[in-house]
């Protein structure tokens, strides 16, 4: 299992499952949705990308930071590390508030 939290950046939903059988955890902010899903939806097509590549997934929403972790539940990062994670992101909410072209570049890397 990944043991520390990396820069975040942004992984599609076919990816996911693959970034879960490494042993990574995704947290998602929920304005990454977009117009075209909500969040059931989206879930519903995390699982089923990952229910493909034979991982269970489960997750946790954390309404008060807008914010859903999915995960591996034969891998679960610790508490330190979904912290770890949550800050790393509101960190990057807070440097990307000011300027919507910074998701795309995220993305990108």
């Amino acid at each position: 299992m990944a043991d520390r939290v990396t820069e975040p950046y942004l992984v599609g939903l076919e990816a996911i499952a693959g970034e879960l059988l490494r042993g990574k955890w995704c947290v998602y902010l929920h304005e990454w949705l977009g117009d075209d899903l909500d969040l059931p939806g989206w879930q519903v097509e995390v699982a089923t990308h990952a229910e493909r590549a034979g991982v269970e997934v489960c997750f946790v929403e954390i309404p008060r930071k807008d914010m859903t972790l999915v995960a591996n539940v034969r891998a679960l990062p610790s508490f330190e590390q979904v912290t770890e994670s949550v800050a790393a992101l509101e960190h990057y909410r807070d440097l990307t508030a000011d300027d919507p072209a910074a998701v795309a570049r995220w993305s990108a890397q």
